[in-house]
Order: C-alpha cells, then sequence, then structure tokens
C-alpha cells in the first residue's frame, strides 16, 4: 500500500489519466469508422409538449480555464504535515487511476469490454471510484455522499445506463436531489466521437411535434431524467469521450462543455469530474449557470413531470423490411408500439390473432377497396336539419362487404375510376409529422 504527503495530490491528479479501453472482438466489429456517426442511437424518446429546451450553449474552450483554475485554487500543494494512503480502510474506497511512477498504485484491469454491462464496470471502476475518494479526501464532509447506480430497468438499458452521485442515505429528497448529478453512459458503438461533439453542438430541441433526430433523442432522454430527479448537473460519457452540463433553473436553458478525450490533459477528466461534483455541491466556488428570465411555472416546478419509461413509449426497433438508410433514424416502419395491450391485433381484432404482420395490398384499388369495406362497417351520422340533431345508424356488416357506391364518397368513386395512373403509397408516415395519410382525406359527407 503506498503512502504519500498530502502535498503530493496536486501532482498525482496531474498524470492521472484513465487507461486506454481494451475491447473483445465482438465490440471491435461493432465501432463505427473514426470521424462517422454510428446511426445506432434508437433512445425511445419522443416528443414531449412540457419539454422546452430553448437553449443550449456551449462553453467552449473557457471551461477548460474554469477548471484549472479550481484545481490550482482547491486542490492543496503544500504540505499539510498529514499522510495519505490510496485506500480508506473503513469504507473501502480506493484510488484506481494509475499515474506517475512514485504513488504505485495498485489497480488491475477490468475485463475487456464485449458488451455494455462490461463498459460500465470500466466507467465505475476507474473514474467514479478515484474521484469519489478524492473528493472526501479534499471534502471530509461530503462522505456521505457518493455514487449510486440505477437499479430499475428501464426499455433503453441496453443502450444507456445511469449513476447518480448523492446523498446515499435519503438521496430521494428534493433538497438533496437538487445538488446530486447524473452520469449517464452510452457504449461508443452507440455514441460515437463524432456523435458527442453534434451531441454538444446542438443549440436547441426542436419546438414543434417532429421527427428527433439521435443527438435530440439523447438531449431529450437526459432532460426527462433530471427533471423527474431534480438534479440540474449531469456528465454524459462513452468512456473515451466525456461532457459536462447543467440545466438552469427553469429548466429551459441548457450549458455544455465541449467533449473530453479519456487521454487528455490539462485538464483531464479526473480535474473535470472533480470540478464538476464540486460546483453541484456548491462549495468552493464551483460552476453556476447564469440567472435568466425563464416561464415561472417552469421554475416553480409547475408543469408535467415526464412519467418513468420502464416499459417504452412509442419507441424504435429492428424493421423486418429491407430498408437500408443511411440517416440518424430508422425507417419508419421500424417503430411500433411496445406497450400496446396483449391480445389486440394492428387491425383490432382480438378473436384472430396471428404472429404474421399485415401487409398493405401494393395495388391501390385494391386498398381502396379494403377501406370502403371497412367504412361500410361504421355508424353513419345523419343530420335532421330542420331539428338540427344527429341520429347514428349502424350499418349491417357482412362476411365478405362491399363497398356500396351510394355511400361512398364522390372522391372514392374518382379514385376507384382512375387506378391505372396513381402509384402505391406507404402508410407509414414520420413519427410527429403532422401531415396526415392521403386516405384521411377520404370523409364521409
Amino acid at each position: 500500500m503506498a503512502w504519500w504527503g498530502i502535498d503530493d495530490l496536486r501532482g498525482y491528479m496531474k498524470d492521472a489519466v484513465l487507461p486506454e479501453l481494451k475491447y473483445g472482438r465482438e465490440a471491435l466489429g461493432t465501432l463505427p469508422p473514426s470521424g462517422h456517426k454510428s446511426h445506432r442511437n434508437t433512445l425511445s424518446t419522443r416528443f414531449r409538449k412540457e419539454r422546452h429546451l430553448t437553449s443550449i450553449q456551449s462553453l467552449e474552450d473557457a471551461f477548460d480555464n474554469l477548471v484549472n483554475n479550481w484545481i490550482m485554487a482547491n486542490v492543496p500543494d503544500a504540505s499539510l504535515g498529514l499522510s495519505l494512503r490510496d485506500q480508506d480502510e473503513r469504507t473501502g474506497e480506493v484510488l484506481t487511476v494509475p499515474s506517475a511512477r512514485k504513488f504505485r498504485i495498485s489497480s488491475t484491469l477490468p475485463a475487456p469490454v464485449t458488451e455494455f454491462n462490461r463498459l460500465w464496470a470500466w466507467i465505475d471502476h476507474f473514474p467514479l471510484r478515484t474521484v469519489q475518494r478524492i473528493l472526501h479526501i479534499l471534502y471530509p464532509q461530503t462522505k456521505d455522499w457518493g455514487f449510486m447506480s440505477e437499479t430499475q430497468p428501464h426499455y433503453d438499458d441496453h443502450i444507456f445506463k445511469e449513476f447518480y452521485f448523492t446523498r446515499t442515505e435519503c438521496p430521494s429528497t428534493a433538497e438533496i436531489a437538487s445538488n446530486s448529478v447524473l452520469v449517464a453512459c452510452q457504449p461508443p458503438w452507440v455514441l460515437s466521437t463524432e456523435d458527442m461533439w453534434q451531441f454538444t453542438e446542438l443549440q436547441s430541441l426542436p419546438a414543434g411535434n417532429t421527427r428527433l433526430r439521435g443527438k435530440e433523442r439523447l438531449w431529450c432522454k437526459l432532460w426527462d431524467l433530471c427533471v423527474r430527479k431534480q438534479c440540474f448537473y449531469f456528465i454524459i460519457t462513452s468512456y473515451q469521450q466525456w461532457t459536462f452540463g447543467v440545466f438552469s433553473d427553469g429548466w429551459t436553458n441548457a450549458y455544455i462543455s465541449p467533449p473530453f478525450d479519456a487521454r487528455s490533459r490539462q485538464p483531464t477528466v479526473m480535474h473535470a469530474i472533480l470540478y464538476w461534483l464540486a460546483s453541484a455541491l456548491d462549495i468552493d466556488d464551483g460552476y453556476s449557470p447564469p440567472s435568466l428570465p425563464e416561464p415561472i411555472e417552469y421554475v416553480m416546478g409547475q408543469f408535467g413531470i415526464p412519467p418513468s419509461d420502464t416499459c417504452g413509449p412509442d419507441t424504435i426497433q429492428e424493421s423486418l423490411s429491407s430498408w437500408a438508410g443511411q440517416s440518424d433514424d430508422v425507417s419508419p416502419s421500424a417503430r411500433v408500439n411496445v406497450c400496446a395491450p396483449m391480445g389486440m391485433s394492428e387491425a383490432g381484432d382480438d378473436e384472430n390473432l396471428s404472429s404474421e404482420p399485415y401487409i398493405k395490398p401494393r395495388d391501390p384499388a385494391e386498398t381502396r377497396l379494403m377501406v370502403e369495406r371497412w367504412r361500410a362497417t361504421l355508424p353513419i351520422t345523419l343530420v335532421d336539419r330542420r331539428k338540427g340533431r344527429r341520429t347514428h345508424v349502424q350499418m349491417p356488416c357482412s362476411p365478405h362487404p362491399r363497398p356500396d357506391p351510394d355511400l361512398m364518397s364522390p372522391l372514392s368513386i374518382d379514385l376507384f375510376k382512375d387506378t391505372a395512373s396513381t402509384t402505391a403509397s406507404s402508410d407509414c408516415t414520420e413519427v410527429g409529422n403532422n401531415k396526415g395519410h392521403w386516405l384521411v382525406s377520404i370523409n364521409r359527407r
């Protein structure tokens, strides 16, 4: 076990660089080429009207200066006549990130990363354990604070996991939550270096119900989690890349650092994590976001809290189609509702369930015939114009209904007559797109 004077703690942190991540063959084959996006960030987040993130501002190079200045002011370089160990025998906390040879930090490498859970172990073992130990050395009053893993399963936990730096005894109180820090992780085969840069360069979230891109889904996921947990500070990492952010008091503004490489120096990732935890705890002049005018209902928290996503909303699944798009969103045909009630087919028939997916006819005439058959089974509203009354009449349903020309709208009749001049149209529209399908325009007169 190594001993050294407390005056060497700054020297230890100066050379404490995260070990190079070791990949197994399984993971190496999934990494995107250098400088490319992964196109795999299929988080299940979707549009919510209460999610108002109107401004995302980059802290740019000023963040490096903030971290370096804080380290110089708060990590001692003068001997206090005390001795330290790299491990606390009472709590088991230990320094695990290797530094200069004289410190002789004894730390074994976790198993090579072959899947997400092993990457999670690298993040926990190296940066989080070491920074927690250093924070408790510098500020003994924080010893009841530490990193806790989120154990509740959720729909995205195969590509998104989180730690919370919080008070371990009562982490759920509002006072504690506001000083907590969310540490969220995505694997580098999902959050590549290019993905991370584009995530930090985004300036706002879409205001309307539009289809979300990968970087927007990640921001939405963060906003939902931080609002639900009421913690303003967050850290995003793939182990290879790190970025540090904070939301404003009203959740409508965010401030984000440029990405840090795991091997970066002056400052290192260790410096930045320590600075961000101290900022959240409001000790020794850490970073606080500027106060800006924001809607009072958001400052007071009087808006809808995002629900838990344990089963996932309308989300993105592997597509069975032959779509070969290259955008950061998957084919619209791959979107399914995983929380749909069991025993109910897409067509609404709960008696004749089939594992085979429904395939729309390619012939437009057959499609329109199918729609008219369905419409013939719907109740018709008859209006008595003299009395202004509405009455509903249920049309009889035969085993093989045929569209009655008297019940078809003129537009429907025209479409049946002119099938040769039209082409098949997909019944999949983009998620959140307000444009309706062409079939919606066929209304009963």
